[in-house]
């Protein structure tokens, strides 16, 4: 059946029966009226969910004569939902026309008990537990709660950008870790507890076309969030499933895209509709999404046009791609863009990033703001965390002896090139050659086979005088496309003909030496080369030793060039090395695919055959490759050294166990070829690029100078310098962070503190699980044995019904035919292996649970009663006390506290507990693993006491409801003062960011005068350069007469979200907690 556009979407979702978690309200826990008319502060039951009432208003205009049957008035009503997954969204109706409306006038605590109604210990302190988890917001900014709702193995170092988060009215970060730190989990850290926290609820994940996949199970697997691909194929899909004219960007809360897919006119058409409607003053919309992330972030700087000679200036131009993130920036609340290498050496593409990150303290063409950008910037490198485990890498030649027909033909490549310099005149022509000649030797290192098609397609292109060359930094630095090298079309392929192009036509000798050149190549199909032999030993050496078969070692080979990868894979095969034991992954392999080669080749030796992963560099961002391998070879050494780290990066990264060991091809040292020369040159620098650490600059500037001038024939580009302003204070904020030690200390104490007031333990967690299995009817857990096993393990039963079958996802894997793993609730045998699932709290499973058993809040039934009694060992005086619930809630829904209390009064005397006494008190009592209950006639004597005295102003009940009422108040006090302390500092620091901005614009346009009247501005030579920079400063000077206005709305959203701050309380449950010799006594009174 297809859906229409007349759907509701997520951006306008009223809630309905639908949304519910638990059933209606039962009648006797609360009674219901449906004809009252609710006043403010009243909680009501509409349209299938629990609501406080907001605003109620009698109705003043005329009456229609559709209503002339009805003689009451009618009442606008506001509402505020209570229910868990959607307090504080509001909706208003006219109440009289409302159907299933009602009145709640909830009883709190019963006035009866029987002696039959005491829930068993156990089921309680699950109960209990599932309130306490559910109490997500916090005025204290020192609770974190996202790192025990991930999968993740957190470390204390990725919870900083977490701390930031909290502290920050906008989590506007730029995550510049390291290759191999984790800044996915950092990321999805944030994205949660944005999300617990009710600062976020929708989220638009933009990276590369190769990780959607890898971020959609990232998210799922890691912290239980779902977020849909949107590109080509799944719109397929989607459009049978919504509607032709239905916008998943509309329907989906939280969506993956491609950078590449972004700027395509779809895409943008799409989000136009959503940029349109945040735009419109009548939708309460003022955001596309709530967090923008965005992965690979240096994709999306603006690049650096080509130039016509070396010597002219460069200023960052915008790309299709850069202006598509621009606008969705623009319109997102919080901002996370993740890169190892931001900068790419050019000041101002740096700051149009910053810009996109946080436009309240960077504007494009502004100066830099050091703070600023300390405030912004999240970046520590390997060396900055010894103490972390990283493993030392370990770089190693691959050495090989080139054979005299590779050198000889080396020669002649040689010799053909500097004849064609010496036929070339102008300027023109030799940038051309130039070009060309890199380019073929950069092949020629690759393999004879690349280098034949290579020089073929040299060979095959045609004259064209007009034809524009590209740069160097565009074919082959970092500048250069991130488009797979193909077999035909291909960045550089291009590049090459053009190059032809523009030169003068091949004479017959070159042409001649052309073709002996390609057929010297060709030669080598199906054969190695002196430097294959070199691997095939040393994958036999490692891997497959004759005789003796395959060890459990693996093994990651990349190359460029597809050529290249077909050529190895087809040696590989003849040797014996291919088969199951073999895997690629190319720009060709399909999403799918990849994903299941990349789980192959991560599986247990045991398990999965793969021992060698071929890839080319489609495979070098994003994937992670460490968990049974920490071997790597470059088979060929990219020019763009920045593929080159990442490569490394796939199994030098988090979580590898075995020092990381890196290849790179290198020529005998004996070896006085000039082709033993030029490889010695790249085996060099790549060997320089592994062993350093860059600071987050592009490591292009080290080599891309030497490369062209010793490859090629021109002088080579200048390095670029870092000496201005900007570029010296991006080095010293990219230089990492130097207090990391006692950060890390203060981090990994409040990630405790937050375990222990949640009361996080294992048991607690099994017992939670099992008991919302059990309220809700469904099998029980089924406890593994394994006798290698220390930890305790449990298969998920089948047959549970539809409603829970969704949180099974994630249990199987790609590889196991649909059998899904156990489950575990020890995080720490979790993270050793990878053939168990940790039963974390945020995974769908426990959520489920969770929900089940706070569900009971609402009603009450055979299987949770909200009464308890449990006898405590220790326990100095026996009493009673309420469990409930405070909530603080802003203006607009905005929920800015939680907390499950406990408040009471001792049994033997009229006494209150102390608020620090009873919350230790009810950790001793319902953290326990075993929970031991009165006896039925204790049960019954305590009923009827509660239930005599129920009347009583001095009664056990009338203590615990005043207990709870001036607990209450103190606490909404406390936070009070918290949020009135947190409105100030958040206002500050805008103050403060607003002051730094205005002194950084008005700076940048009085030097920006200055450099007018001193005839600068003719640096800009290229028209883009020179427009792209009076653009920047026309913004620059828009948003200086603009900044007051935008301090003023910005201070206007703070106060917003402190202003009309109201509590509301709910009684929960009620428990007796016994001391041993009290249930003795009552035990044998109520025998006598």
């Amino acid at each position: 059946m297809t859906h229409t556009d007349e759907r509701p979407d997520w951006r306008s979702e009223e809630l309905g029966a639908g949304n519910l978690t638990t059933s209606s309200v039962a009648a006797e826990r609360t009674n219901t009226r449906t004809n009252e008319v609710p006043e403010i502060g009243s909680l009501v039951n509409v349209r299938g969910a629990r609501w406080t009432v907001t605003d109620a208003t009698a109705q003043s205009l005329p009456r229609s004569s559709a209503d002339d049957g009805r003689a009451e008035l009618q009442h606008a009503v506001t509402m505020q939902s209570v229910e868990e997954d959607h307090y504080g969204r509001e909706l208003s109706v006219i109440w009289e026309l409302e159907p299933g409306r009602s009145v709640i006038h909830e009883q709190g605590l019963p006035t009866e008990l029987q002696a039959d109604q005491f829930d068993d210990p156990t089921t309680f302190a699950a109960y209990v537990d599932a309130l306490r988890w559910g109490a997500l917001t916090s005025a204290d900014p020192r609770t974190l709660q996202a790192p025990f709702r991930s999968n993740a193995s957190v470390e204390a170092y990725q919870l900083e950008p977490l701390r930031r988060a909290i502290d920050s009215p906008r989590a506007n970060m730029l995550l510049a870790d390291d290759v191999g730190l984790g800044k996915t989990i950092e990321a999805g850290l944030v994205i949660q507890e944005l999300l617990l926290r009710h600062r976020a609820r929708s989220a638009i994940v933009v990276c590369p076309a190769g990780l959607v996949i890898k971020w959609q199970e990232e998210l799922r697997d890691k912290f239980g969030l779902h977020f849909e691909i949107v590109n080509s194929e799944t719109m397929k899909t989607f459009r049978r499933t919504f509607g032709v004219h239905a916008n998943p960007f509309r329907v989906y809360p939280r969506v993956i895209v491609s950078m590449s897919w972004l700027p395509s006119p779809r895409a943008e058409r799409m989000l136009e509709e959503v940029y349109a409607s945040v735009n419109d003053a009548r939708t309460a919309d003022r955001r596309a999404f709530d967090i923008l992330v965005v992965d690979e972030a240096h994709h999306v700087a603006p690049a650096t046009p080509s130039r016509a000679s070396a010597d002219k200036a460069r200023y960052a131009v915008d790309s299709n791609r850069t202006k598509a993130v621009r606008r969705l920036a623009d319109r997102c609340e919080h901002r996370l863009f993740l890169s190892a290498t931001p900068h790419n050496g050019y000041t101002e593409s740096f700051t149009a990033l910053l810009e996109m990150i946080d436009p309240q303290r960077f504007a494009r063409g502004a100066d830099l703001d050091e703070q600023a950008l300390k405030q912004v910037a999240v970046r520590r490198l390997k060396r900055d965390l010894p103490d972390e485990g990283f493993r030392l890498r370990e770089v190693k030649p691959l050495w090989f002896d080139p054979s005299a027909d590779e050198s000889d033909a080396y020669e002649r490549l040689i010799a053909f090139t500097r004849r064609r310099n010496g036929a070339v005149q102008q300027e023109r022509g030799k940038r051309a050659l130039d070009l060309a000649t890199v380019i073929l030797k950069k092949r020629f290192f690759s393999s004879p086979v690349a280098f034949a098609a290579t020089a073929a397609a040299y060979l095959d292109a045609r004259g064209d005088a007009d034809v524009q060359l590209p740069d160097y930094d565009d074919v082959l630095g970092d500048e250069a496309s991130d488009e797979e090298e193909g077999r035909e079309e291909q960045p550089e392929f291009e590049a090459l003909r053009n190059a032809k192009r523009a030169q003068v036509a091949l004479t017959d000798d070159d042409i001649s030496d052309l073709e002996e050149l390609i057929a010297w190549g060709n030669g080598y199909d199906g054969q190695p080369d002196s430097k294959l032999d070199s691997l095939l030993k040393l994958i036999e050496g490692e891997l497959h030793v004759p005789g003796l078969g395959w060890g459990d070692e693996r093994i990651v080979i990349f190359t460029e060039y597809v050529t290249t990868l077909e050529w190895l894979r087809d040696v590989l095969e003849s040797r014996g090395l291919g088969g199951d034991r073999l895997a690629i992954i190319d720009g060709s392999t399909d999403a799918e695919t990849r994903e299941e080669i990349r789980a192959r080749f991560t599986a247990p030796p045991r398990e999965e055959p793969v021992r060698i992963l071929l890839a080319t560099d489609a495979a070098g961002e994003g994937i992670d490759l460490q968990t049974y391998c920490h071997r790597l070879v470059s088979f060929d050494i990219p020019f763009n050294p920045n593929r080159l780290e990442q490569r490394i990066g796939r199994i030098d990264r988090y979580g590898q166990n075995r020092n990381p060991l890196v290849w790179h091809p290198r020529a005998s040292k004996d070896n006085t070829t000039d082709y033993a020369k030029d490889n010695g040159l790249l085996a060099r620098l790549a060997s320089k690029i592994a062993n350093s650490e860059h600071d987050g600059v592009s490591a292009n500037e080290i080599i891309a100078p030497d490369l062209q001038r010793e490859l090629g024939f021109g002088e080579g580009p200048a390095r670029k310098s870092q000496t201005d302003a900007g570029g010296q204070v991006i080095n010293r904020v990219l230089q990492a962070e130097h207090s990391l030690g006692r950060n890390l200390t203060r981090l990994a104490e409040r990630l405790e503190d937050s375990r222990d007031r949640m009361h996080l333990h294992e048991g607690n967690l099994l017992r939670v699980f099992e008991q919302g299995l059990r309220v809700s009817g469904q099998p029980q857990l089924v406890e593994v044995y394994d006798p290698r096993e220390e930890a305790r393990l449990f298969e998920v039963p089948s047959g549970l019904s539809k409603t829970w079958v969704p949180a099974l996802e994630g249990l199987a894997t790609r590889l196991s035919n649909g059998v899904m793993r156990p489950i575990t609730f020890d995080e720490e045998r979790a993270k050793k292996k990878t053939d168990v699932v940790y039963a974390h709290l945020g995974h769908p499973l426990i959520q489920r649970a969770a929900r089940e058993l706070r569900g009971q809040v609402w009603t009450r039934t055979d299987q949770i009663r909200g009464v308890s009694a449990v006898v405590v060992d220790g326990l100095d005086q026996s009493f009673a006390a309420g469990v409930a619930r405070l909530v603080l809630v802003g203006e607009g829904g905005t929920r800015l506290h939680e907390e499950v209390f406990l408040a009471g009064t001792r049994l033997s005397r009229r006494q209150e507990l102390g608020m620090e006494t009873a919350e230790a008190l009810l950790t001793s009592a319902l953290d326990g693993a075993r929970l031991t209950q009165p006896g039925p006639r204790v049960l019954a004597s305590l009923a009827a006491d509660w239930t005599t005295q129920a009347g009583d102003t001095d009664g056990i009940r009338s203590r615990v409801i005043n207990a709870i009422n001036r607990r209450a108040e103190r606490l909404q006090a406390d936070v009070d003062a918290d949020l009135t302390a947190r409105r100030g500092a958040d206002l500050s620091a805008v103050d403060e960011i607003f002051a730094r901005f205005r002194s950084t614009l008005e700076g940048t346009l009085a030097a920006a005068e200055q450099a007018r009247e001193a005839g600068e501005e003719l640096l800009f030579q290229l028209p883009e350069e020179k427009q792209q920079r009076d653009r920047d400063l026309a913004r620059v000077r828009t948003r200086l007469s603009h900044l007051a206005d935008e301090l003023h709305a910005e201070r206007d959203a703070v106060d917003r979200r402190y202003r009309d701050v109201k509590a509301h309380t709910f009684v929960a449950a009620l428990v007796f907690a016994l001391t041993p010799e009290d249930a003795e006594k009552l035990e044998a009174a109520s025998g006598r």
